[in-house]
């Protein structure tokens, strides 16, 4: 009961492996294989069989197939040395009999262990059409090259330094690795012949000290030393997690991107339960086990403490402005009466989700009506922008919404949306920017470790993790500093339009609005809209938490709470409940128009926008029945989407109907991108940014353009567009 292992003869020298051992070794090796095989499959999942979530992983700079190139080497080397360990210490360790005999690397086994980078390196340097040119496949190609040089460099100290302070074996160390050059070999043999008496002594001590079955395939009983391949481990574990650390302080500003930090992880994920496994295997304990115990006690503590949970951070409110949705509606700044609309006209935006996708699309529609409305036409250029009452947005809409709405200003001598022609474009361009990259940063410095040990986040740095990561992503790009009840300011007078990000409550399934307005609960539909001020009294809330809870995609960011709040709902995306922005926009509407006479109504003008085409309902067909194993995930998944969709329609239609039977004009339009392949992630290649522009330039010119004819009719009635679009005898989407 010492823990001892039964000894077991040796076998007659060459005798192949019986099957029943080689199952026992494909066990005990079940981590390096797990691991060799998702670095292997990897590209291949992430561009073909998961392209729309994980396709933009790849998409890297020069710097970034640098980085990932050297981790993807350093991990397969960590993989080629657990492997090896296992395989000498068969005997010793575990009982079984030896795979391995003779501690030597074949120049075969070397070359398999660093072919599995050869995926992802060609995945880095050619997918997502980021090399068009020679040039620019050379440069990629050479980057690629750098990182394994740099790699191999690194390995090659590593090695140099396990053979100063190892056991001394009759092969010499130049002949037990496969060196490219000869000076490598020398230096090899020379570090092996070199004699450091007392780090050796020590190192003989402290094996001494170790209990037999303890120290079984981890010490030379003859020499008490560790085994090289024990000590090799060691520093190539040094080596990786040294690299763990530059990229944790430094990683931003080095150009390391999602896919190396991914790599990173499972470099971790490869020593941390080799390890454990290692260990634990010798006693015939579970490991899956072991971890179910820690993370489980783990989060147990945690809970407990108030640590394992995650957070956003809300401010002490300021004197807040009411906002009044009628008073918004009839603002004289914002519906401009004139011949055509005598009582003014006013817009609605309600933009869906979808991640950076359904960011970039909202920000080019808003941005690119505003940029048509100042440049075409030979009348008088009508201002978009400062008609717009309320802009009600979802996930990556309201993340667009973000970008576009700051450029509001609320100042007296200049009101309104005062972004010049020429920096338009930057709007679009800073809800483009990928995110993905900080998110993968938290995943592996922040959100990893939280699994294993939440007791160790302090409260100073509770509120870390991959959704705090978004938001100060988005709020460095624009230096966004403002709060919900900073942009209450100037919506009555019309000097910028209400906002609502639209979010969740996990625990009850209730909508919560995150809006810089007023909104009553309607007593039309029942619907119990709770908002921010409502369920976080005396609170205020920073415009991008604000947008990242609002985007809380599933997994991708954390379901989160409020630190220093009673209140212990966590906050999720708005799409679990309207994925389209309709829902929160029509209340609102209902609530300004209720208090507003007939004859003071404004024109309405409700602007859809929708990032991913809608298309038919999916054919149905045969299944198995394994697919009962994932029926219900796909049927809540079609009506987040198909189901909501037909809602809203429903919802637009009847609230459309009823206005009109009290004599308020609302006209309807939807602009959705129509195109392919597009992301559901927080990051874009070339070719998804140029659809962007291509797909609006179809919205605006195409044969199907009618809802760019609705919005230019709507303010110009006059116009060449109005006639065109009653020659179409279309009417806009809905």
């Amino acid at each position: 009961m010492n823990g001892a292992v039964p000894p077991v003869p040796p076998a007659p020298a060459h005798s192949p492996l019986p099957w029943r051992v080689r199952l026992q070794y494909f066990y005990l090796l079940r981590i390096p294989i797990l691991l060799a095989i998702i670095l292997l499959a990897l590209p291949f999942v992430a561009l073909f069989w998961a392209r729309p979530l994980l396709g933009n992983l790849l998409v890297v700079g020069l710097w970034g197939i640098f980085w990932t190139t050297m981790a993807a080497m350093m991990l397969a080397w960590g993989i080629l040395v657990t492997f090896r360990v296992v395989q000498l210490n068969g005997r010793e360790r575990f009982g079984i009999r030896q795979w391995l005999t003779e501690d030597k690397v074949s120049t075969r086994a070397l070359i398999l262990s660093e072919s599995l980078i050869v995926p992802v390196l060609l995945a880095c340097v050619f997918s997502n059409g980021q090399a068009r040119t020679w040039e620019a496949a050379l440069a990629r190609l050479g980057s690629g090259l750098a990182g394994v040089v740099a790699a191999h460099i690194i390995g090659y100290l590593g090695l140099l330094a396990a053979i100063l302070i190892s056991p001394r074996y009759k092969i010499p160390a130049g002949d037990r690795f496969p060196m490219p050059l000869r000076f490598m070999k020398e230096w090899l043999n020379a570090a092996y012949n070199k004699e450091f008496p007392n780090a050796r002594g020590r190192l003989a001590e402290f094996g001494r000290g170790l209990g037999t079955p303890f120290a079984a395939g981890y010490v030379d009983p003859r020499t008490k030393l560790p085994y090289p391949g024990q000590l090799l481990s060691i520093l190539l574990l040094i080596c990786a997690f040294a690299l763990y650390l530059l990229t944790r302080w430094w990683g931003r500003q080095m150009g390391v991107s999602a896919i190396t930090y991914l790599v990173l992880l499972l470099i971790l994920l490869n020593w941390i339960l080799s390890i454990v496994a290692f260990f634990l295997d010798r006693y015939r304990f579970p490991l899956l086990f072991f971890l179910l115990v820690v993370t489980v006690l783990g989060n147990w503590i945690g809970n407990w403490t108030g640590q394992a949970d995650h957070y956003f951070e809300i401010t002490q409110r300021k004197t807040v402005l009411p906002v009044d949705p009628g008073k918004t509606l009839t603002a004289r700044a914002r519906v401009s009466p004139d011949a055509d609309h005598p009582r003014g006209r006013v817009t609605i935006v309600a933009t869906a989700g979808g991640g950076i996708q359904a960011a970039a699309w909202t920000a080019q529609v808003l941005t690119g009506l505003e940029r048509q409305f100042r440049t075409s036409g030979p009348d008088k250029p009508v201002p978009f922008a400062d008609s717009i009452a309320l802009i009600s947005g979802v996930s990556g809409g309201a993340a667009g919404t973000l970008f576009f709405a700051n450029g509001y200003a609320d100042d007296p001598a200049h009101p309104g949306f005062t972004v010049p022609d020429n920096k338009l474009d930057d709007i679009v361009a800073a809800a483009e920017k990928p995110s993905l990259d900080d998110i993968a940063w938290a995943i592996v410095n922040a959100d990893f470790w939280r699994i294993f040990a939440p007791y160790f986040k302090l409260r100073g740095n509770r509120l870390i993790d991959r959704g705090q990561a978004l938001e100060e992503g988005w709020r460095t790009r624009e230096n966004i500093q403002a709060t919900l009840a900073d942009w209450r300011e100037g919506v009555e007078q019309g000097r910028r339009p209400s906002v609502i990000f639209n979010a969740t409550l996990a625990e009850s399934g209730e909508p919560l609005l995150l809006a810089t307005t007023d909104i009553r609960r309607s007593q039309v539909s029942g619907l119990a809209q709770r908002t921010f001020s409502e369920l976080y009294s005396n609170s205020d809330l920073r415009l991008v938490t604000a947008v990242r809870l609002a985007a809380t995609y599933p997994f991708v960011t954390p379901a989160s709470r409020a630190l220093d709040s009673t209140t212990e709902y966590h906050v999720v995306d708005g799409g679990y409940y309207d994925n389209y922005g309709v829902s929160s926009a029509l209340e609102w509407l209902r609530d300004g128009l209720s208090s507003i006479p007939v004859d003071r109504t404004p024109d309405i003008l409700i602007i859809q926008i929708r990032s991913f085409p809608s298309g038919g309902p999916p054919k149905g067909k045969g299944e198995g029945w394994f697919y009962q194993t994932w029926a219900p995930l796909t049927a809540l998944m079609s009506v987040r989407t198909a189901g909501q969709l037909v809602r809203d329609r429903d919802a637009l239609a009847s609230f459309a109907e009823q206005q009109a039977a009290r004599g308020v004009h609302v006209s309807v339009a939807t602009f959705e991108f129509q195109g392919s392949e597009a992301p559901f992630s927080w990051k874009m290649n070339d070719d998804q940014i140029k659809a962007i522009r291509d797909q609006w330039q179809q919205r605006l010119y195409g044969t199907n353009n009618q809802d760019w004819l609705q919005v230019s009719c709507f303010f110009r009635p006059h116009s060449t567009d109005c006639a065109a679009l009653a020659q179409t005898g279309k009417k806009g989407a809905w």
